[in-house]
């Protein structure tokens, strides 16, 4: 039975060791969390009016990597979204953009206005474009529920892991020679697999590193869109739904060459 044990936590960051799991579980995990993730992005726009000297196509762009705040307890299922089963208006929400420019300025993610106060820019303080005295913008956006596999806009974490490294110091001169690499070269939290092999060729024979197959260090950090946990979360249904529908599609294939033979 895999186990876990989180080193380090924050609303949007998380670093643990995972032991007694196979490696595709865990890259399995990593890759949902990376591309699978529903998450609200804009993704179209509507120019009313632009005499910035930004092209419309470049705004629209800026626009759709702005990580909007995505509250998947209030939203229906990305599933229900594509399919048609969900609302379509509970499915997206309009933003607008509507500034004139009295003197030079920059006009900033959180200028956006959103329909929906629970969706909206998490970071204020992007910067979108500059403006001289007398420019307009006026635009409206419409974002809607998405996931990474179909554009970065829709990608809501980042996640990564390594081997649990094991390192055996046999000469102390070792741990001086790696002390600008690893300051502590028994702590796999600090002294990670790729640190400990620099290590390694710097020290020879002296040092000996391995790692264990079934143990790593894993961390996810989140762009904000929700916190951490909740990402964790929707990514373990996501994970558990794909081996659900895979485990009965074998089924029934099962079932029909039996009916077959």
């Amino acid at each position: 039975m895999p186990q876990g044990r989180v080193v380090e936590k924050s609303p949007l960051f998380l670093k643990a060791v995972i032991e007694g799991a196979y490696p595709s579980l865990v890259n399995s995990l990593r890759r949902v969390l990376i591309s699978e993730l529903p998450v609200m992005a804009i993704d179209s726009v509507v120019v009313v009016n632009n005499t910035s000297v930004m092209y419309d196509e470049m705004l629209a762009h800026r626009l759709g990597l702005i990580p909007l705040t995505t509250p998947l307890q209030s939203l229906p299922s990305l599933e229900d979204c594509e399919s048609g089963l969900a609302d379509p208006s509970e499915c997206m929400t309009r933003l607008t953009l509507q500034v004139t420019a009295e003197s030079e300025m920059t006009v900033y993610s959180g200028d956006l206005v959103s329909e929906r106060p629970d969706i909206s820019p998490v970071y204020k303080d992007i910067p979108i474009v500059k403006l001289v005295k007398g420019q307009n913008i006026t635009i409206e956006a419409y974002a809607k529920l998405g996931r990474a596999k179909d554009h970065a806009k829709w990608q809501a974490a980042v996640a990564s892991y390594y081997y649990y490294p094991r390192v055996e110091v046999k000469d102390e001169k070792c741990r001086e020679m790696c002390q600008e690499v690893c300051k502590n070269l028994e702590d796999p939290l600090e002294c990670t697999f790729n640190k400990a092999w620099t290590c390694k060729d710097l020290c020879g024979e002296r040092l000996t590193v391995e790692w264990d197959r079934y143990k790593y260090v894993f961390w996810v950090e989140s762009f904000g869109n929700y916190d951490v946990e909740t990402a964790l979360r929707e990514a373990f249904k996501i994970l558990r739904r794909k081996m659900t529908v895979f485990v009965e599609s074998l089924t029934q294939k099962a079932t029909a060459l039996q009916q077959t033979a």
